[in-house]
């Protein structure tokens, strides 16, 4: 049986297409004993909230400071999940909108958060992509300094090597996530075992999420749970059993 304390994949209302409050989330995860979630809401060209004039609304992602670090008894951790913009790995908003000094605005969030998932969602021509240029963008968003995660990599249905993805992961110190939302495009359960089966094999440590979209499922992990378990998952490898756990694999302090 595992035990997974941490939540490091959820959304709010800010993602625009989420139902529920940070609040809500929070409460929630302190009715499953969670030690912590992490509020991860799109930062993304199709999915970050709009102003009325077309641009991105990015005050309440870029101002997670105003939140407590701990709401009903649970550490929230301020994170983000950004999109894959192109093959070549480039994240949103890290090549656009200037900040302060010329650094972006996508490179100044970055910098803030405690936890970065890397995910594709969508970008022009992205169901075009080579087996060879799939897997090279995964591989090269794992090298970006900033990003702790790649998120669902098996939900978008693109093709890709399992083995390289893993042994860059675990060369680098990331982690891959299976989170359980993947599991309700049926599609992509043959790909996140077989994904979990060569993490396992590889040595490569995963991350067990929700990807909740309402206070409802966060903690939810049963469906992955089960998958894990009828493959013997090492626990070891399951990166997100507790924060101490999960800040040791990444070189990080929660305060």
């Amino acid at each position: 049986m595992y035990s997974i304390q941490l939540d490091l994949h959820t959304h709010t209302i800010y993602s625009g297409h989420a139902f529920s409050t940070i609040g809500e989330n929070a409460a929630e995860a302190a009715r499953r004993g969670l030690e912590a979630i992490a509020m991860t809401d799109h930062f993304s060209p199709f999915m970050t909230p709009r102003r009325a004039d077309g641009s991105p609304d990015l005050g309440p992602m870029m101002n997670m400071e105003g939140l407590p670090k701990i709401i009903n008894g649970v550490r929230i951790l301020g994170g983000v999940e950004i999109d894959i913009v192109d093959f070549e790995g480039h994240l949103a908003f890290c090549d656009t909108l200037p900040g302060n000094h010329g650094v972006s605005v996508g490179e100044r969030l970055l910098r803030t958060r405690e936890i970065v998932i890397a995910s594709i969602h969508m970008f022009p021509g992205f169901r075009d992509g080579s087996f060879t240029q799939n897997t090279d963008l995964y591989i090269s968003a794992l090298q970006n300094p900033y990003v702790d995660i790649i998120g669902h990599p098996c939900r978008p249905g693109l093709p890709f090597d399992h083995t390289a993805v893993a042994r860059a992961a675990k060369q680098l110190g990331k982690c891959l996530e299976i989170n359980n939302h993947s599991f309700d495009v049926p599609e992509s359960t043959d790909h996140c075992r077989a994904l979990a089966i060569k993490c396992a094999e590889e040595g490569t440590p995963i991350v067990v999420s929700s990807d909740a979209h309402s206070a409802w499922f966060v903690g939810e992990f049963s469906k992955v749970v089960k998958m894990l378990e009828e493959i013997h998952f090492p626990q070891e490898l399951i990166a997100n059993e507790s924060l101490g756990k999960f800040a040791a694999l990444r070189g990080k302090c929660f305060a």
